[in-house]
């Protein structure tokens, strides 16, 4: 018995390897052709949306930048107050201290002309 399956198989001719080849380069030149049709039709509509995602993204930098500024503006005026707090104290302070001080001055030099 000999196996008849493998004596119908031969190469293919030259002309229908080349009509394959023929094809895929028309396939091909077919396909960039609908791709630029494409590209040429669909860029506007993308330019749009990319324009649009633009202003939003605009629009939430701009929203974000503005929301830290005002946290910002409210720490510092928060920080400006503790610190104007703490200068007007010392400044109490030193005020007392230059008031008791000057007393005591007042009381040596008063003794001392009574004591002469």
């Amino acid at each position: 018995m000999t196996d008849t399956r493998h004596e119908h198989m031969t190469a293919l001719p030259p002309e229908t390897a080349n009509g394959h080849r023929g094809g895929l380069v028309k396939g091909l030149m077919g396909g960039a052709l609908i791709g630029t049709a494409a590209g040429v039709l669909f860029a506007p509509r993308i330019y749009a949306a990319l324009r649009a995602v633009r202003r939003q993204v605009t629009e939430a930098a701009v929203g974000a930048g503005n929301a830290v500024g005002d946290d910002l503006r409210q720490t510092g005026r928060g920080v400006y107050g503790k610190a104007l707090s703490m200068v007007i104290r010392g400044a109490e302070d030193v005020k007392e201290r230059a008031t008791e001080a000057q007393a005591e001055l007042a009381q040596r030099a008063a003794r001392t002309h009574t004591g002469s």
